[in-house]
């Protein structure tokens, strides 16, 4: 006990320097906790998203050997309508159709519209609040129309269907076998005024390029239909329960070599457990970074507490002298400057993990995901304190204990 009273009255007698060497560890400890916090967040943000990867679920898609047509595949026709009605009797298959994201993207909707004998390509937005359209004829959007079927189109959807854009007004165009009624036509100056026409309009040449839009309500309605565009890059397979996702899927890329055996390319399926293992990979390599930066935290704090007590020793030569002289022994100057290394690291620790606790909380508000400490990381921030403490300070301690008494008395 007097070994640890002594301890302590020195450390008090020398404050600053206690409290240069508690910011070494407190920063280790910190970023040690901080770090952790985050690898243990991204680690269950990424089990996560693995778990609601469906098992069952697979994507279909064809690749055209010839090099030239790698981004064209859709002119080769490898999918078509009539495919998934005889793909869909296939044993396992529980649903299977074209990919929604292959012919929408976001808000916006690609399909053909008609009126009459006519037709026209349309690329549909959702509308909102942020849109502001001036049609040239018509009228925008109202409350009373979120649940009606109605659009504005574009002047050159107005001019493919009708003689004149101004008569395509109070018109019904049909798209995907529903009727949706034309209330306004716009054209690029009935965007100028948009905060996201820079998002919005694309340009091809000189030509402005600009969307048909439907209200929020109807253009979700449309998004939902069973019903698919006339071009189909890909299939989405859901197999049955019970059933090998391998061994169906295989089945239905033979069914569509026998509907296409002229078709110069291959079918390939998306292999989801590919997806898995790389997040699994990515999971492992965050963890590996996570211990790699502990250490590299607690090497500095410990290279901080270890410089500190070696000024202590050179300071305090004199009294380990008087000391020795009256009779302490080597292991008494060993253990009382272990026990102030040891208690200086301990504090440190406690303080790093009350910060670090703090810090994580604080980090969790600007990150993707929660931050998330756990107990251990506050064991190994604890075990780490005390390991750290005992190895750097173990060094000076054993300097202290190995000095000449009568050298110690007269330096």
């Amino acid at each position: 006990m007097s070994i640890i009273k002594s301890s302590l009255i020195n450390l008090k007698g020398h404050k600053l320097r206690v409290f240069v060497t508690l910011l070494w560890i407190i920063m280790g400890i910190t970023s040690s906790i901080l770090v952790s916090s985050i690898g243990n967040g991204l680690k269950k943000e990424v089990t996560d998203s693995v778990s609601r990867v469906n098992p069952n679920k697979t994507r279909i898609y064809f690749e055209s050997s010839d090099s030239n047509m790698a981004n064209m595949e859709t002119f080769l026709n490898p999918f078509k309508l009539e495919d998934i009605d005889e793909l869909s009797f296939i044993e396992g298959v529980e649903r299977i159709g074209a990919s929604k994201d292959d012919f929408s993207m976001g808000s916006m909707y690609y399909s053909d519209a008609y009126f009459d004998k006519k037709t026209t390509y349309v690329d549909i937005k959702e509308f909102n609040g942020d849109d502001k359209i001036v049609p040239v004829f018509g009228r925008s959007f109202s409350y009373d129309d979120d649940n009606r079927k109605v659009i504005i189109i574009t002047m050159q959807n107005a001019i493919d269907l009708f003689n004149a854009p101004e008569e395509a007004l109070g018109k019904g165009i049909t798209i995907n076998n529903h009727i949706y009624e034309v209330i306004g036509v716009i054209d690029e100056n009935s965007i100028r005024n948009n905060a996201e026409s820079n998002v919005d309009n694309m340009y091809y040449g000189d030509m402005n390029y600009i969307y048909s839009y439907m209200p929020s309500k109807t253009f979700n309605d449309l998004m939902n239909q069973f019903s698919y565009p006339q071009d189909i890059y890909s299939l989405d397979l859901v197999v049955s329960k019970g059933y090998d996702m391998y061994e169906v899927s295989n089945n239905v890329i033979n069914k569509l070599y026998e509907l296409h055996p002229d078709i110069n390319g291959s079918y390939n399926i998306d292999d989801p457990t590919e997806a898995t293992k790389e997040l699994e990979s990515m999971v492992s390599t965050i963890n590996k970074f996570v211990t790699l930066i502990t250490a590299i935290s607690m090497f500095v704090g410990g290279v901080g507490v270890m410089n500190i007590m070696y000024v202590s020793v050179m300071e305090r030569q004199r009294e380990i002298g008087i000391r020795r002289a009256i009779g302490a022994k080597p292991l008494d100057i060993l253990i009382q400057f272990l026990v102030e290394a040891i208690f200086i690291t301990i504090l440190g620790g406690i303080i790093g993990i009350v910060i670090g606790f703090i810090v994580v909380n604080y980090a969790s508000n600007y990150l993707p995901f929660k931050a998330i400490p756990n107990i251990n990381s506050l064991l190994f921030a604890s075990v780490t304190t005390v390991v750290t403490g005992t190895i750097f300070g173990i060094v000076p301690a054993i300097k202290a204990s190995k000095l000449d008494p009568i050298k110690a008395i007269y330096k």
